[in-house]
């Protein structure tokens, strides 16, 4: 059975060592910062997320099928982990309210897809490395995938980059980082508060430079 943990690793430059700290893999990107102004539609935001796993997380969009060589291939990795291939990953919203679609508008990405993970207590991600050539299959170095964090840190969240474990983020926190090479994974191991993140993955345009050049010389941007 082919393992996509085995196939991504054949295209990554990562290390793979546990006992070392590269600053250029181990690591998330700063992009800076957006002055909260969604409030009101998190709760709502919360609510109506429904369960996925990782053959409903959406390939390309909401509903989009995994090929289905693709997903055989990461059920045997989590099966290979000791975890059911069928456990909910996450919680995902893929209704995006005017506040955050006016956000994401800004990032100006081509062919973008929105979606909104909302991880509940237990929750996880395992290690992996993304698979998003398929949004510019002649220049992958092109696609940016971006988050947003819509929840303050708390005690039990985490992401992981490579060897580093980031935490104590802020709602608001702008990040990126090398999805063609980094693995990295996401639990929510606390108590009751859900890790909610705004995702936009698309294919970077001169528009979208020039506003990240605005948000990074921006203390805290309105938008």
């Amino acid at each position: 059975m082919k393992s996509s943990w085995d196939e991504t690793r054949k295209t990554s430059a990562y290390h793979f060592d546990t006992q070392r700290h590269d600053s250029r893999w181990d690591a998330v990107t700063g992009l800076g910062h957006i002055q909260p102004c969604w409030d009101e539609e998190l709760k709502e935001i919360i609510k109506n997320s429904n369960p996925a796993t990782w053959a409903t997380r959406g390939y390309k969009g909401e509903g989009v099928d995994i090929p289905p060589e693709d997903l055989a291939a990461e059920e045997y990795d989590l099966t290979q982990a000791g975890a059911n291939p069928k456990m909910t990953i996450t919680h995902m919203n893929w209704t995006i309210p005017p506040v955050l679609q006016r956000i994401s508008d800004r990032f100006a990405l081509r062919d973008c897809m929105n979606r909104i993970h909302v991880q509940k207590p237990g929750e996880s991600w395992i290690m992996h490395i993304d698979k998003l050539q398929k949004w510019c299959p002649e220049d992958p170095s092109q696609v940016m995938r971006i988050m947003i964090q819509l929840t303050d840190w708390q005690q039990g969240h985490f992401w992981n980059f490579g060897n580093h474990a980031w935490t104590h983020w802020r709602a608001g926190d702008v990040t990126t980082f090398d999805w063609l090479n980094v693995p990295h994974s996401t639990a929510n191991a606390g108590r009751l508060a859900p890790r909610v993140t705004f995702q936009i993955t698309g294919v970077r345009t001169a528009e979208t430079d020039s506003f990240l050049r605005e948000l990074k010389n921006t203390t805290s941007m309105v938008v």
